[in-house]
């Protein structure tokens, strides 16, 4: 995932906006033609999650905006720390074609990241410390962070995604590995253990390089969760480095550490060769054994 530099949203979003006119962030009092703002008012609180039959109110608030216009895109960064809105896209009002938001009302220590480096229908967050942006806005759901410094970037979805992953125990691998099955290119995630799942990123879902399933549509992974990671451990999994074949476990190195300083269990015997990790970032690509 693309990070940003501590100026690089404001400066962006701010062009932006200036090129069409606006002022910085999303007012209710802007005109309705061009890129704007609006916020909704209803009264069975579209913004929470039902519940029981019920629905549990989350303290967020809904706008429409129309064009390239969000609510949280007026996010600043203040001696480097991240600070704005957490928003959940929730997709376009048909009678008008405005897309919807469930925002946040307090400042956050996360940022929109609109040059961020995630696969639509996801976008970019970046935050410092150890909240996700789940924890600003219980409507959102992001995947695994990445570590630039002490900033973590983040995609995240205001719409349920297809997890495209189910667990399976007949998928062969070590006792002390789970098997997963998932649907083309899709990656098992951390998520899908449940209340297992971590929700401070410091606990990772690391698979190994996929195996054909034998339905041609799917691919197989065996998979464990680690101990804590280093503080400043910096290697993440890659499950298509080149040449490391089936049931072996790829990662992708951005500082000096190797797999097996960051992840016990793991054997790499030959030296890393130079490419990109799975966010298409310069990295040394390791090719590893679970021992």
């Amino acid at each position: 995932m693309k990070g940003a530099t501590s100026s690089s949203p404001t400066l962006i979003g701010v062009l932006v906006m200036l090129a069409s006119g606006l002022a910085v962030g999303c007012s209710s009092d802007r005109p309705a033609e061009g890129d704007s703002c609006i916020a909704l008012v209803h009264a069975d609180g579209p913004c929470g999650i039902a519940a029981d039959g019920g629905a549990l109110d989350l303290g967020l608030h809904e706008y429409a905006c129309s064009g390239s216009a969000r609510p949280d895109q007026n996010a600043r960064y203040v001696e480097g720390i991240p600070q704005g809105r957490v928003c959940a896209e929730r997709g376009p009002r048909s009678e008008e074609g405005k897309q919807t938001y469930c925002c946040s009302d307090e400042t956050s220590s996360c940022a929109y990241d609109p040059v961020a480096d995630c696969e639509t229908p996801t976008y970019g967050y970046q935050c410092r410390g150890a909240n996700r942006p789940e924890s600003f806005n219980a409507a959102l759901a992001c995947g695994q962070g990445v570590r630039e410094g002490e900033r973590i970037n983040y995609c995240c979805s205001g719409t349920p995604q297809p997890d495209g992953c189910l667990q399976s125990d007949s998928v062969t691998c070590s006792p002390r590995l789970m098997g997963f099955s998932c649907l083309g290119r899709n990656l098992p995630k951390a998520g899908q253990l449940g209340a297992n799942k971590s929700r401070a990123d410091y606990y990772y879902l690391l698979c190994s390089t996929p195996e054909p399933a034998a339905n041609v549509a799917y691919n197989n992974y065996c998979c464990y969760t680690p101990a804590l990671v280093p503080r400043g451990g910096s290697c993440v999994q890659h499950t298509e480095v080149p040449g490391c074949g089936p049931g072996r476990f790829g990662f992708a190195c951005y500082g000096p550490e190797t797999p097996e300083e960051d992840f016990l269990p793991m054997r790499c015997p030959a030296p890393p060769i130079l490419g990109r990790s799975a966010q298409g970032y310069p990295a040394k690509l390791y090719c590893c054994d679970f021992q």
